[in-house]
């Protein structure tokens, strides 16, 4: 069953969906959308024919995140964004969030939606939730994209324990206001706020009766997610992917023998990190790409929307080869972005 909400205009449909027994809150993006850059994404004749790209929010997020990358994307595509399970305006259950059931949540909801074969791309966490969607039911994915996913489980993290991983949460201080929580996250991303950014950053929050605003994601709830990040075999899907899959780290490549840092205590020694497991996991994966984005925040969607759009873009209409080119392109146009995109593929990383 689909319930679609009034007021839905613009190219932009605000939907709920009956996902076997938990409702889903999802946005839809009409492929007639107007795209305001159509040197990223130029329009095809015939694009109703287009495979649909379903996206899905990292933790904590909603589907608002891609609400800057999705315009750059549906003049060729139907693109589809859930709030999953627990998040948004999604149905909040008490138990479920393990990765395998938030997937299979994913798959009643593209049904729901009459979806069939899709590209699929997750960023953090619900990178990992696409990843175990692909494994568990190739034939509904045609293209993988993991936007800087954590690849690795967290137990193998250099100097990470299950009581730290368990208990890493905003500061309480970010909630004392919603003043507070959006002054927090503009030191955060100061290189790329705007009025549309703080829209989206606060479809993750809501407002007390005291002045207070607290995450819509539940502690208890993403307890129980963190609880399955620790606990998940993340390295043995990556070969049973059969579909091409595109790595997107918010990192520098590697360089030739290169190893993980041996702490994780400040930005630089996560960015080495996440470049350390992509370039590992991509030998693992039959048929990978790599975009490596050094110089980029983890919401890459939010600090380089045009870029990444580009990239996927390329990636499941053309090929990787196009990925490099647009890629070289792009970089002439966004003054955040210095340097080229570069490729990997299995043990050429």
């Amino acid at each position: 069953m689909v319930e679609q909400l009034p007021g839905d205009q613009g190219g932009l449909r605000e939907l709920f969906v009956d996902a076997e027994g938990i409702k889903l809150h999802c946005l839809e993006w009409d492929p007639d959308l107007p795209v305001g850059d159509t040197f990223i994404v130029p329009r095809r004749a015939g694009n109703g024919d287009e495979i649909p790209l379903v996206m899905l929010h990292g933790l904590e997020a909603t589907a608002d995140t891609w609400r800057l990358l999705a315009p750059y994307m549906c003049g060729n595509h139907q693109v589809v964004a859930f709030d999953q399970r627990g998040h948004g305006l999604s149905d909040q259950p008490d138990d479920g969030y393990d990765l395998v059931t938030v997937a299979e949540d994913v798959v009643h909801g593209m049904a729901a939606l009459g979806l069939g074969k899709v590209a699929l791309v997750g960023h953090g966490w619900g990178a990992r939730v696409a990843l175990v969607l692909a494994a568990r039911h190739p034939a509904l994915v045609s293209h993988l994209v993991l936007v800087d996913c954590p690849h690795v489980e967290p137990k193998h993290w250099p100097g990470m324990t299950r009581e730290r991983f368990l208990r890493e949460t905003l500061p309480a201080e970010m909630f004392a206001s919603r003043t507070a929580f959006l002054d927090a996250m503009r030191q955060e991303m100061t290189n790329f706020w705007s009025p549309e950014v703080e829209a989206i950053l606060l479809s993750s929050i809501r407002e007390l009766p005291d002045g207070k605003v607290e995450e819509r994601l539940k502690l208890a709830h993403q307890r129980m997610i963190r609880q399955s990040l620790w606990e998940d075999r993340a390295l043995s899907y990556y070969s049973k992917v059969a579909c091409p899959v595109l790595l997107v780290p918010a990192a520098a490549q590697p360089k030739p023998g290169g190893h993980l840092p041996e702490k994780l205590e400040n930005a630089g020694e996560f960015a080495a990190a996440k470049g350390y497991m992509a370039a590992q996991v991509a030998r693992i994966i039959p048929r990978c790409t790599v975009l490596w984005m050094p110089d980029t925040a983890h919401d890459i969607q939010l600090h380089r929307p045009q870029h990444l759009a580009a990239a996927i873009a390329s990636f499941v209409n053309e090929g990787r080869d196009a990925i490099n080119r647009d890629s070289t392109q792009q970089e002439g146009r966004d003054s955040n972005y210095r340097d080229p995109t570069q490729q990997g593929e299995e043990g050429d990383i």
